[in-house]
């Protein structure tokens, strides 16, 4: 019997009692170590603050890592001539580090609709430790 699903369940329904209230957004990523390693779904969590988001993960191995992620402007970047290309650039990020248990992961978060912050979509990757964690929501 396979164990994992149901120790995830658990994992992240403890993992949102880590943090405080209820995550305003709840997302699933895919966890990878390597190249020939199929991926594996791992719930986060990420609360709105007031300058970015409180981010919670749970690894594929039962790892708790929590952190702040703040906003980051992404700058237009203008052709130096007038060519009539469009514009470069721009854009609104999540920025920052998640840890638990000696373990840490540098992550950002590309913010589709930033107005609407998390709700309106994005696209992201934390790494770090050997592991990469990919997410489309």
């Amino acid at each position: 019997m396979n164990l994992r699903p149901i120790l995830l369940l658990a994992l992240t329904a403890l993992a949102g009692c880590a943090i405080g209230p209820t995550p305003a957004l709840r997302v699933s990523g895919a966890e990878t170590r390597g190249p020939a390693d199929p991926p594996v779904v791992v719930p986060a969590g990420f609360v709105t603050t007031r300058d970015g988001a409180q981010m919670d993960l749970v690894t594929a191995d039962g790892i708790l890592l929590t952190g702040a992620l703040r906003t980051e402007q992404q700058p237009i970047v203008v052709p130096l001539a007038a060519t009539g290309a469009p514009l470069v650039g721009g854009g609104t990020d999540l920025v920052g580090q998640i840890a638990g248990s000696g373990v840490a992961m540098e992550c950002r978060f590309r913010l589709l609709n930033p107005q609407r912050g998390l709700d309106g979509g994005g696209n992201g990757r934390c790494a770090g430790g050997g592991r990469n964690v990919d997410f489309l929501f």
